[in-house]
């Protein structure tokens, strides 16, 4: 699909309050791999498992992988939660309600490939 095309057939402006342009599109993803190739630098650098950590927390509590980080990503969700219903207003501000979005973001994509890994399909 050519960028033109991306451009011309998907208007987000009834979700977002404007049209959305391909090129924060773009950069919004970036952000998303950077933060992401910064983190594996933390949690699982001398690993060539990038799940690693997920993996490890998961055997910890005796659960699947997918399992484990849909508890992660519902913890994601929650402090989106609760800060929304604070207006913002947080008292340990070390992670931005964006850096929580992008997680979310690296999360669902991690978990896509795990899937695909293992050869998983759950369409209907």
């Amino acid at each position: 699909m050519t960028e033109e095309r991306l451009d011309s057939d998907f208007a987000f402006g009834s979700v977002l309050g404007g049209r959305l342009n391909v090129d924060e599109f773009r950069n919004e993803l970036e952000a998303i791999y950077k933060l992401h190739a910064a983190k594996c630098s933390d949690y699982t650098a001398d690993s060539a498992d990038r799940l690693a950590n997920y993996r490890f927390s998961a055997s910890m509590m005796g659960i699947p992988i997918e399992r484990g980080m849909l508890g992660r990503l519902a913890e994601k969700f929650f402090r989106l939660k609760s800060i929304f219903e604070k207006d913002g207003d947080v008292k340990v501000a070390d992670e931005t309600i964006q850096d929580t979005l992008r997680d979310i973001a690296v999360m669902c994509v991690l978990l896509k490939l795990e899937l695909d890994g293992r050869g998983r399909d759950f369409s209907a």
